[in-house]
């Protein structure tokens, strides 16, 4: 019961974290998108800055990645599609998880795993250590991924540490981290196009999957560790 408790407390401390986040940074400018003059004007700001904000988005997405110090993922998910259209900030975001990757895995596999226990403390680092298992490795890397509302920044810099090639992890992790990154680029353009029917129903999907994500993250976990 005392278990249960503490777990109910941290997933609502979370859900407080993330709507003050989305209240304070993101609300703002998807309000702002249901006027088709701001719209217009966004679309027209972004294509001033032709090459250089594709670049400065790119960095933005890159330091998310690697390091988790900005915890507004989603969001420029969804800012992503709305600047660059779906296709487009689909592949930004690709691009840039691809890049953050490629860097990791060279860091760690050059410098050691000690940077890991700086980033994101040991108790993470400790429930992720069953990843190191080389049994069902894909497969737990792959449902890891995939899975809403689990640590895919730490993940990825545990990944590093074990034996899996680049070449196997990256499209396991590529494939498995689509669904998210998409839906985060079709809402976006979904709002510049002024289609919050949709918006909304994708908002609502995945919110709701990033809920049972997190309310049920230890009993993943323990599934996945029995499987390795």
């Amino acid at each position: 019961m005392e278990n249960t408790k503490k777990r109910l407390v941290t997933v609502l401390v979370i859900l407080f974290l993330f709507i003050s986040v989305v209240g304070l940074f993101f609300l703002p400018f998807i309000g702002n998108l249901q006027s088709p003059e701001f719209r217009d004007e966004f679309s027209s700001w972004i294509t001033s800055l032709g090459i250089a904000g594709i670049i400065v988005f790119l960095g933005i997405q890159l330091f998310q990645n690697m390091t988790a110090l900005i915890p507004i993922g989603g969001p420029l998910q969804v800012i992503a599609g709305a600047a660059y259209g779906l296709w487009g900030g689909f592949a930004i975001l690709m691009a840039s998880y691809i890049v953050s990757t490629l860097i990791i895995f060279f860091l760690i596999r050059r410098f050691g795993s000690s940077i890991i226990i700086r980033l994101f403390g040991a108790d993470v680092i400790n429930n992720l250590e069953f990843m190191k298992n080389e049994k069902n490795t894909s497969f737990v890397i792959f449902i890891l991924f995939f899975i809403p509302g689990l640590p895919k920044d730490a993940m990825t810099y545990i990944a590093a540490t074990t034996k899996i090639p680049l070449a196997q992890f990256l499209p396991l992790a590529v494939i498995a981290r689509f669904p998210a990154m998409f839906s985060g680029a079709l809402m976006g353009d979904a709002a510049m196009q002024g289609n919050w029917i949709l918006f909304a129903a994708i908002f609502g999907f995945t919110g709701l999957a990033g809920i049972l994500g997190i309310q049920f993250r230890s009993r993943i976990m323990k599934y996945l560790s029995s499987r390795v």
